[in-house]
């Protein structure tokens, strides 16, 4: 059920390409940062240096023609010149510094756990799962008044008034994927332990989204790079959903499908709703978050015409980082352990190594079909984003040898519902894009090794037993494992990219913007 989590962010310049890296967003680390991949393009680090043979200089020309001198001159000129070429390369790093500015840094993330001090229900991955779904529900519903108004319980007026106003008239949004999401900041009332929270109290959580938004008809189609700001409100005392209900929008307190009471049953008294937020089946006001998270305010921090850029070389970023490792990642994993002694690490790689293989040869292949059954629905739906912009430009991103070098756990959640691992993972493959009718190369390089390095994010049901499983059969009835696009067993029909099952990959970040 996760969503697809503050994903694969890239620089402005072109870049793009493995499943969860390189693709058009904007980044931190060479700009702002956004839901494609960072800085992880196609071209190896070897290509940003010269392809003459020798030692090249800052500009590119080879030191050649030193053999005819003496042996100790020979020896002293070129040690002079190396030191030359040194001092030169990173005077010109110093000044390229200067020029562009300090790096901006990523904040520190606002730690979401903290709300099931309140509430014992809450989950991480259930609410980025919900916050996912709604942010996709209201943009898609920002051109239409009716759709916009159905969102009131979880949407201000004032919300439903900024994303109008974006909508130029009769401009669809035909398509929204959200690669980035950070909480910036959250604001819990004091618990007082064995007293249920004030009535009056509040949550509030804030949270930037980047997000790639295709607005117009078919054949008219424009995409926007979007960064925003949203701050959510909810009763400190509220419940947080179950996974059946994560991503539906009906009336927060009966589960009816949300319709507004007429303003003719809306007179006086306290508690009255005039925003449109009372229920017309329970007759209970529920906007403002009396019973689950709404959007209190919207602030858009940047917008830009952005076509998909898949073509191109940037270098990787981060990938020489330290890794971030969540302070409670050994004790969590201990707990793990005894609950589940068969979830072994050696069980947890091999799980992990099949859905990296699996993951890369789907892509490759612009066909998500045999990784379906082993990621969740939200990044199913970010990969599909990107395999059909590569089919719309006529291009395809070419993984070969890819596999992981090297990999370590790097933090774990649980909550009442999931269990949730992160990997880091050091990977390596020729990666390269080319058109699909020619064959011409027209990014990255087909002939040499990529490095890379990548955050891995696994889920399974907090009640699932049981070894991971590291061949391609269903985890319910043990046939082979196909699945349709909904991630239904074509056998049984179990959902099984729900993490009922067995760990599905919920997330891919990117080492240059992971913040833990």
């Amino acid at each position: 059920m996760a969503a697809t989590g503050w994903l694969w962010l890239s620089s402005p310049a072109p870049a793009g390409a493995r499943a969860g890296g390189g693709h058009s967003f904007s980044g931190h680390s060479s700009g702002s940062h956004s839901s494609g991949s960072h800085s992880s393009s196609f071209s190896h680090p070897s290509s940003s240096r010269s392809g003459s043979s020798g030692f090249s200089g800052s500009r590119g020309v080879p030191l050649v023609g030193l053999a005819g001198l003496p042996c100790g001159c020979s020896f002293l000129l070129v040690l002079i010149l190396i030191t030359a070429v040194v001092f030169a390369i990173m005077a010109l790093k110093a000044k390229a510094r200067s020029q562009a500015g300090p790096p901006p840094t990523l904040p520190q993330p606002a730690d979401l756990e903290r709300i099931r001090d309140l509430d014992p229900d809450f989950s991480v991955v259930l609410f980025e799962d919900f916050v996912y779904a709604l942010y996709s529900r209201a943009h898609h519903a920002r051109t239409n008044a009716a759709d916009l108004a159905a969102l009131a319980p979880y949407l201000s007026p004032a919300v439903r008034q900024n994303l109008a106003a974006r909508a130029p008239v009769g401009v669809p949004v035909s398509a929204v994927v959200v690669g980035a999401l950070r909480a910036t900041d959250l604001r819990l009332p004091a618990a007082v332990p064995g007293q249920p929270p004030d009535p009056a109290a509040r949550i509030v959580a804030v949270l930037e989204f980047e997000s790639n938004l295709t607005t117009g008809e078919p054949g008219s189609e424009a995409t926007q790079y979007v960064r925003e700001r949203w701050q959510l409100g909810r009763a400190a005392g509220a419940r947080s959903r179950t996974p059946e209900n994560v991503r539906t929008f009906h009336c927060p307190n009966c589960g009816a499908p949300f319709e507004a009471a007429h303003a003719s049953d809306l007179a006086g008294g306290a508690g009255e709703s005039s925003d449109g937020g009372r229920c017309a089946y329970c007759g209970e006001v529920v906007s403002g978050g009396r019973f689950d998270w709404s959007v209190e305010a919207v602030e858009l921090l940047e917008s830009e015409a952005r076509p998909p850029a898949l073509t191109g070389n940037v270098e990787e970023q981060g990938t020489d980082d330290p890794t971030i490792y969540h302070p409670l990642v050994q004790e969590r994993r201990a707990e793990l352990l005894r609950d589940d002694p068969a979830t072994t690490d050696e069980a947890l790689l091999a799980r992990l190594q099949l859905i990296y293989g699996e993951v890369n040869a789907a892509w490759t292949a612009l066909d998500l079909t045999r990784a379906r059954p082993l990621v969740s629905d939200g990044l199913f739906d970010y990969l599909q984003y990107w395999i059909s912009a590569y089919r719309h430009q006529g291009l395809r991103n070419v993984t070969e040898n890819m596999r992981i070098t090297r990999s370590t756990l790097a933090k774990v959640v649980r909550d009442r519902f999931f269990d949730a691992v992160t990997f880091r993972i050091y990977g390596a493959g020729r990666d390269s894009t080319i058109e699909q009718v020619t064959g011409k190369l027209v990014g990255g390089d087909p002939q040499n090794d990529r490095i890379y390095s990548e955050y891995w994010t696994l889920i399974r049901g907090a009640a699932v037993r049981g070894a991971p499983r590291a061949e391609k059969s269903c985890p319910n009835c043990g046939a082979p494992l196909e699945t349709g696009m909904a991630g239904e067993c074509k056998h049984c029909g179990a959902k099984v990219t729900s993490g009922d099952f067995d760990w599905v990959l919920s997330k891919i970040e990117q080492d240059d913007s992971y913040t833990g």
